[in-house]
């Protein structure tokens, strides 16, 4: 059984090793530009307002006017590795096929994080959540404009790293429960790809750690 725990441990500590080399190649940073995004109060008031940045999930800035909808929001998304394999789960909305971002969305009330995510994995995504974690955590507080609700959000948003349990393929794609795109998407292609924004805010913070 130690022999068995050894290997294992040695075949994680070389995949470890292996993202780190690829993070590397490719030029990923765990420092965000300083006009990408703009930490707020989540409970800021109208009288407020004026003061938050809000972005679309292509990082542009959207500004609202007098009648628009804002409201605060909170939602949680998970940052699911596939360490031997060098890849990670990402998934798109119907109505926006070509910006992915990590699986997740808004907490239900009375519903904790873990609760919401696992929800969440399984309308989005639709396979077991057969993970270790979560081992980080990345939080900020966010203006953002969902432009297909045409609503602007003070999103108090938590990204959290897991590790998946399994070998998987990727660029394997499905078409998920929601009419969306999902899939594994190799870790070094990642910053060929218009992700959601915010999401890139977390993603090389997080992966770093692994």
């Amino acid at each position: 059984m130690d022999r068995r725990r050894d290997a294992v441990e040695k075949t994680r500590c070389r995949a470890f090793r292996r993202i780190h080399q690829i993070l590397y190649r490719v030029g990923i940073r765990s420092q965000i530009a300083l006009g990408d995004f703009k930490l707020t109060n989540p409970e800021s008031d109208g009288a407020n307002i004026s003061r938050i940045t809000f972005y679309d999930r292509h990082g542009s800035v959207v500004t609202p006017d007098a009648q628009s909808l804002v409201k605060p929001r909170r939602g949680v998304f998970a940052l699911v590795v596939a360490i031997a394999d060098e890849a990670v789960m990402l998934s798109a909305e119907a109505c926006a096929p070509g910006v992915p971002e990590l699986p997740g969305g808004g907490v239900e009330d009375g519903e904790t994080l873990d609760q919401a995510i696992r929800r969440e994995w399984a309308e989005e995504v639709g396979i077991p959540f057969n993970v270790e974690g979560p081992f980080r955590q990345f939080q900020h507080v966010r203006g953002f404009y969902a432009d297909d609700r045409r609503e602007f959000w003070i999103y108090d948003q938590t990204f959290r790293l897991y590790h998946y349990l399994h070998r998987v393929k990727a660029g394997l794609k499905w078409l998920n429960s929601e009419g969306g795109t999902t899939g594994w998407e190799a870790i070094a292609s990642l910053p060929t790809l218009s992700i959601n924004r915010a999401h890139w805010c977390a993603i090389p913070t997080l992966l770093k750690s692994v």
